[in-house]
């Protein structure tokens, strides 16, 4: 299916996981040290349209380590930070540094309207940031210059975990990071040095907590549609044609059999979805996720157009059934031996997010 602050160019730059975000030029990484593995389209990949450079390779390239704060800070709460500005611009920080903290908290400062679903330790969000050294009050990273950024919780540093959970879109939220559940190693520019406690206003306009199977209003196909059969844990396990079902597909087709009631999918947006992909009517099964356990995650700017044609203007929560024509799809090369030149294809896809 698969078709803040340090100005980064060094030759060496790498990143974790396949997750990085550039905002503007400008380098700065939210990325957790821990996660570190390999990326592909069965795995989730939910930072869509950033790439934050990475901070947390220390002593990278023959770079010595960055030395220690030379002051001892102040041990600091949450309560010596203040926080200013209406909700829907950049936000100003406060505070008296070099300051640190003991404990990672987090605090609504400008409450929403609570609607939608809170923050989890798996949400997907979408947020504006400003980000803050405690040690000597330098700006890291904003995102109000040029646009927003989307990341997953669950694959940011810790103390973004700790401090958004159980907030909503619309929040204003002010977390006060300790270096353990920020960035306990610094960066190899001393951009944020060992030890290093670190601030962050974020503005969450957007949370998504994903689904683990279609959910919503059942429709039904077209006659001549192939039949979607499920395994004995109700998946979707493969296509059967019927007495109608024509042998070759002339254009796409794109049939909603579950119509869920989230989000509209928009055209260059990231997905999570689980699906099973068949020769058409009722072909070899070439691919599925279902068995693996974890749904697959990418970008729309990345899939066969058959895809991106097809799911684009679907909701997140439906089940679709797309039909594609095999221009729409591997073409005349095809893919591998189990996708032959010149076929026709069929999926069905459950939109468990969108981002």
């Amino acid at each position: 299916m698969t078709n803040g602050s340090s100005v980064s160019s060094s030759p060496c730059e790498t990143t974790l996981g396949g997750l990085v975000v550039v905002v503007g030029g400008v380098s700065f990484h939210l990325i957790s040290p821990s996660l570190n593995r390999e990326v592909n389209f069965r795995v989730r990949r939910l930072v869509a349209g950033l790439v934050f450079p990475l901070l947390l390779l220390t002593a990278a390239c023959g770079e010595e380590p960055p030395d220690p704060a030379p002051a001892a800070p102040k041990v600091a709460t949450i309560s010596d930070v203040t926080v200013a500005g209406p909700p829907d611009e950049k936000p100003t920080v406060d505070f008296k540094a070099p300051i640190s903290f003991t404990a990672t908290e987090g605090k609504v400062v400008e409450e929403g309207k609570g609607r939608g679903d809170a923050i989890e330790v798996d949400s997907t969000v979408k947020v504006h940031l400003v980000g803050v050294n405690a040690s000597d009050g330098t700006e890291l990273i904003s995102t109000w210059e040029e646009g927003p950024a989307s990341f997953a919780i669950d694959e940011v540093i810790t103390g973004f975990g700790k401090g958004l959970e159980g907030t909503y879109a619309g929040d204003r939220v002010l977390l006060a990071v300790t270096s353990e559940d920020g960035y306990p190693n610094g960066d190899a520019k001393g951009t944020v040095r060992k030890g290093d406690s670190v601030v962050f206003v974020v503005d969450v306009l957007d949370v998504q907590n994903p689904l683990d199977v279609a959910t919503g209003e059942e429709m039904a196909a077209p006659d001549a549609v192939p039949t979607l059969t499920y395994d004995d844990k109700q998946r979707p396990e493969k296509f059967t044609a019927t007495e109608t079902t024509p042998k070759t597909v002339d254009e796409l087709g794109a049939y909603p059999i579950i119509k869920g009631d989230g989000s509209t999918v928009e055209a260059g947006q990231s997905l999570e979805v689980h699906y099973v992909g068949q020769i058409y009517p009722d072909g070899t099964v070439f691919d599925e996720s279902w068995s693996s356990g974890e749904p697959a995650s990418f970008s729309l700017d990345q899939v066969i157009p058959g895809w991106t044609q097809g799911l684009v203007g679907q909701t997140v929560g439906s089940r679709v059934v797309l039909v594609i024509p095999s221009e729409l799809g591997y073409g005349a090369q095809g893919q591998g031996e189990e996708i032959p030149p010149d076929s026709d294809l069929i999926f069905s896809v459950d939109i468990l997010a969108a981002y």
